[in-house]
């Protein structure tokens, strides 16, 4: 039986995909919980063998709670199950720690696979992940490098939400921080993308193909 967790700040999100998981007599979905802080506090009572967790969670991120689980839980195996695509977040969830990636819109099928998979102490990476990882060494051998690769989880998350015009305030909300402090990621941001204007941010994000679907659907 592997045993479950979920994290997603959508409950209608978090019903769906309790519904396929008990779809499967070898799947016990344990707990559910929407944002990081109540899942540091489910953790400390319940030690799931699998959790699903989403990138866009309010307040402290996806990002940032994977690196802390796999700091204090290192047996938890976690699959990250995001809405964007694989070009903006999978690798740096593989690196923080995560047992694999996966799209909300892969059939159940996948997802069942996906979950076996790194329940049984594999990595579950998709073709598409398998060519960045690849480019990624190739880059890293020829010492170039795009320069998004030096942003910060915190300041690549300010990113996409502008090149999706998202403002400064609407930012600082959504992710629960002051705007001085999101005003001083987006001037870290220009000087690391040595541009000047968030129409560049724009054109650069296409030009790296990291827009995609980020346009017309937010984060979840």
């Amino acid at each position: 039986m592997v045993r479950i967790t979920l994290c997603d700040d959508h409950q209608i999100v978090r019903k769906g995909i309790r519904q396929i998981l008990e779809e499967r007599p070898d799947f016990k979905v344990v707990s559910e919980v929407s944002n990081g802080e109540q899942l540091l506090k489910e953790l400390r009572l319940i030690k799931p063998d699998v959790m699903l967790l989403d990138i866009g969670l309010p307040g402290r991120s996806g990002l940032e709670m994977l690196k802390q689980i796999h700091l204090l839980y290192p047996n938890i195996k976690v699959l990250v199950l995001s809405m964007y695509p694989e070009e903006q977040y999978a690798i740096r969830t593989i690196k923080a720690g995560a047992a694999g990636y996966l799209h909300k819109d892969s059939p159940p099928d996948v997802l069942y696979a996906a979950i076996t998979t790194i329940a049984g102490g594999g990595k579950y990476v998709s073709a598409a992940i398998t060519n960045l990882l690849f480019n990624e060494i190739i880059s890293s051998e020829s010492k170039v490098s795009p320069l998004h690769k030096t942003l910060s989880d915190r300041e690549f998350e300010v990113l996409l939400k502008l090149g999706k015009g998202e403002k400064v305030g609407e930012i600082a909300q959504s992710m629960t921080l002051s705007v001085k402090t999101v005003s001083t990621y987006k001037t870290r941001i220009f000087e690391k993308l040595a541009i000047h204007n968030v129409a560049e941010i724009t054109q650069y994000l296409l030009k790296h193909n990291l827009l995609q679907e980020n346009l017309a659907e937010g984060p979840n």
